[in-house]
């Protein structure tokens, strides 16, 4: 029996080798085909995994962003009620002057100076710390991925940003309202003085009126074309240089890294993507001025004159005055506020954000950093 099974074996060896053959491929194959497989889906989990970490890191960086932003607009309202002090003026008419007059002209200027200055200076501050915080929230994220005692290649080469240069990066925001924004406040109040200078205090209004002057003070303000609010720009930053490094004298990397940060960030500053969303952004806020004033304007109509739309009433100047005046804690006051809101979550904003934090976190050693 042994012998015929040998023989049918000798008959048949081609067939034998073959089918071997075949098997043994076989599960070479599938061994293979299942070990690639696994390597992609491990792949696959840990880019779904870093992508995970990534939005997690980025959610986080906008709640910050939104809480700085919410702790530093009292500092735009300060420094409105310290430069156009309203409530001094009024003080002083109340004991019925002899230039009564000309403080209740003084008192005009200041009023729409001040309720215009929240806006710029809101809008302004708002977008500028989405910028800034979103370059060192890339930057920090890269940390995260490859840490200080981690060895790093080359091509993987890491910029690591020291808390001091942080810092001295961040204060950036702080030199706007101490002095870019009192720069801004002089420019503006000249450029209201233009429009609402000649404007009598007997001189009736109406919101079309106000809308058509209000535009007229937008066009002293931003006088870009395709930018139209890149006048605005070297209020934000200053134009500084770290001296460029010779020879003899080397320049510190704490200089070094900082004005690298400084360039980048007027790279977005420059852009039309940060002017587009600083634009929608004071659209807002002239929209919010305009729907107070028709919510007035709402009130006079209901009390006297009901047969009458608002856009068919107009106002005394000296009237609309004390409305303006009061516009500051609508526009730039603690939270709850609603116009605040409105601003940090504007999708142009948030997109703006997304892109900016898209850039700077791209990990060197598997992209290159798109530009904004």
């Amino acid at each position: 029996m042994i012998g015929g099974i040998w023989n049918f074996i000798k008959r048949h060896k081609k067939k034998f080798i073959f089918f071997g053959s075949f098997v043994g491929g076989s599960w070479l194959l599938y061994r293979y085909i299942l070990k690639k497989v696994q390597e992609i889906r491990d792949a696959e989990d840990k880019k779904y995994l870093m992508y995970i970490r990534r939005q997690h890191h980025f959610d986080s960086n906008q709640r910050t962003c939104n809480m700085t932003v919410l702790s530093m607009v009292p500092n735009i309202r300060e420094t409105l009620m310290k430069n156009l002090d309203v409530d001094a003026v009024k003080e002083m008419l109340k004991s019925n002057p002899p230039n009564k007059l000309e403080l209740w002209e003084e008192l005009k200027i200041m009023s729409v100076t001040r309720s215009l200055a929240a806006v710029y200076g809101t809008c302004m501050l708002s977008v500028m710390l989405r910028v800034q915080l979103n370059i060192m929230g890339g930057y920090l994220y890269l940390e995260s991925l490859h840490p200080a005692n981690e060895k790093t290649t080359e091509k993987e080469n890491i910029i690591r940003i020291p808390q001091k240069v942080q810092e001295r990066y961040l204060s950036i925001v702080k030199e706007f309202i101490e002095q870019g924004f009192l720069d801004f406040i002089h420019g503006l109040r000249l450029a209201v003085m233009k429009e609402f200078g000649s404007i009598s205090l007997k001189e009736q209004l109406g919101l079309d009126n106000i809308v058509s002057i209000f535009g007229h003070v937008r066009e002293r303000i931003e006088c870009g074309v395709d930018k139209s609010t890149i006048s605005l720009y070297p209020y934000l930053i200053k134009c500084e240089q770290v001296a460029v490094s010779d020879s003899q004298n080397a320049i510190d990397p704490d200089d070094e890294l900082y004005e690298k940060l400084i360039s980048e960030t007027r790279d977005i500053l420059e852009s039309y993507d940060f002017h587009s969303v600083l634009r929608a952004s004071i659209e807002r806020g002239f929209s919010c001025i305009m729907d107070s004033l028709a919510d007035h304007f709402k009130q006079i109509s209901g009390h006297e004159h009901s047969e009458l739309s608002i856009h068919d009433l107009s106002l005394a100047t000296a009237k609309l005055i004390p409305v303006l005046s009061s516009l500051l804690p609508k526009i730039c006051g603690d939270a709850p506020n609603a116009f605040i809101q409105e601003l940090l979550m504007m999708e142009e904003l948030k997109q703006l954000a997304a892109n900016v934090y898209e850039a700077f976190s791209q990990d060197p050693s598997s992209s290159n950093k798109p530009s904004v």
